[in-house]
């Protein structure tokens, strides 16, 4: 689009401070979730290790002998964010003793704040603003990303479309592992894309960084890390019998990649040092008792059309979610720090989420853009490939096996759908601008 090719590249980052700006200045009033009082206590881990010293304490227990509500939140979630806190409170010389309590999730709201379960007010501030700058990070990854894969419009509205994402901005806001998650996912594919434009030793190096950050972010970024994995190795792969040279060193980097990648998550976590699968199988099988126990106590899917309907309803639709629990909607604090968040003007695109019939817009729209995606000439092969298994990995994944109407557990998929409805649009402002130039071409033959 000439109007792009004319602005300089400096406005790239003028445009993504703006946006970093805006994710930041809703921090402090996204509405409180129960999950924020668990991230705070699990910055316990980063004294152990920073302040104490007592790397005994990170360790696996096998026996769960000792502190085994500790080792549970240690191996079932990510450690970044973990560490970010517990950095803060060591910062603000909050010792673990001082820490607010985990929060129960069979109790209230009263009754959790009364035993002292809400995080200190300043350190929540902190740890938020820190979640909500990974978020803005995230952004300009994702810039970055589009940009190399597409072309620079799409990247700026793709970005503007990330940062304005309702459900992104309350669950990357919030003092919880999102923040973390989304930005180790968008670095990992910034760093594939970046690879498969140029196959050289330093992109390799990088991808592997990124994807251990991205694993040791959220676990499920695992899938994410795969998915990338087989789509740089689909080249070097097809091309092994006839360049089997070339062929052999690319497949050698991206070996290199993967050992980076698990050495970088294995620092990260030392809970998993003496026994890595050991503690592997643990983590899967504490997580199938996890989704399971949260199926129990909050409903799940009972069948594929509902697991349809609400692969729908959060990929398409938006629908906004700032509670899983629906006793929520009954705490007066809750329903009032809504409702000063929603007033502000800092909660996203608030129509996004409120029609089905937008959804179902958003959706074909999704479909035209994965069309316009395929038939461009000027997007690499390879680059085609990225973006095809993972988009469609991701959304076969998240469809199959999330087992609860959670909007968080659709945060994910949300860059694809962004992606793919920045792609459409794009495209259709093309070819309504070239329409309205080839008339008044014809206009002007006539006169």
């Amino acid at each position: 689009m000439p109007t792009f090719r004319r602005l300089p590249r400096r406005t790239d980052a003028l445009w993504l401070l703006c946006l970093a700006l805006y994710i930041l200045a809703g921090a402090a009033i996204a509405p409180f979730h129960g999950d924020e009082s668990t991230l705070m206590i699990m910055g316990r881990d980063y004294h152990y290790l920073a302040v104490e010293g007592d790397l005994s304490k990170l360790l696996y227990d096998g026996a769960w002998r000792v502190n085994p509500h500790e080792q549970h939140l240690r191996i079932v979630n990510g450690a970044i964010s973990k560490y970010i806190y517990g950095w803060l409170q060591a910062l603000n010389g909050i010792d673990p003793g001082d820490l607010n309590r985990n929060w129960h999730w069979g109790r209230g709201y009263d009754w959790n704040a009364g035993r002292g379960a809400l995080p200190d007010g300043d350190l929540l501030r902190q740890a938020r603003l820190a979640s909500a700058l990974q978020l803005a990070l995230a952004a300009a990854a994702c810039f970055q990303f589009v940009k190399i894969c597409v072309n620079r419009p799409t990247a700026w509205l793709a970005s503007a479309l990330f940062a304005l994402q309702p459900n992104m901005l309350i669950n990357g806001r919030r003092a919880m592992m999102e923040g973390s998650h989304i930005l180790g996912m968008m670095l990992l594919l910034m760093a594939a894309a970046c690879l498969i434009r140029e196959r050289r030793w330093r992109h390799y190096v990088l991808l592997g960084f990124c994807g251990g950050l991205a694993i040791a972010a959220k676990h499920p970024n695992a899938i994410i890390c795969a998915l990338v994995y087989l789509a740089c190795a689909w080249k070097p792969l097809g091309q092994l019998a006839g360049d089997w040279r070339r062929s052999s060193w690319q497949l050698l980097g991206l070996a290199l990649a993967g050992f980076i990648t698990i050495l970088v998550f294995l620092l990260l976590n030392p809970a998993w040092w003496d026994d890595p699968l050991a503690v592997a199988a643990a983590v899967v099988a504490e997580r199938q008792k996890l989704l399971g126990n949260q199926v129990d106590l909050f409903g799940g899917y009972q069948s594929l059309a509902q697991q349809a309907s609400g692969f729908f309803e959060f990929a398409f639709v938006g629908a906004r979610q700032y509670f899983e629990v629906a006793a929520w909607n009954d705490y007066p604090v809750i329903t009032a720090q809504i409702a000063e968040y929603e007033s502000s003007g800092l909660g996203g695109l608030l129509f996004y989420g409120a029609s089905g019939r937008l959804g179902l817009a958003i959706m074909l729209l999704c479909g035209y853009g994965a069309y316009s995606l395929a038939r461009d000439e000027g997007i690499m092969r390879e680059i085609k490939i990225l973006l095809g298994i993972w988009m469609a990995g991701s959304a076969l994944w998240t469809l199959w096996l999330t087992p609860l109407p959670w909007a968080r557990y659709y945060l994910p998929l949300l860059p694809a759908v962004i992606l793919l409805l920045s792609c459409a649009l794009i495209r259709l402002v093309q070819l309504l601008t070239s329409l309205r130039y080839a008339s008044a071409d014809g206009v002007a033959r006539l006169d």
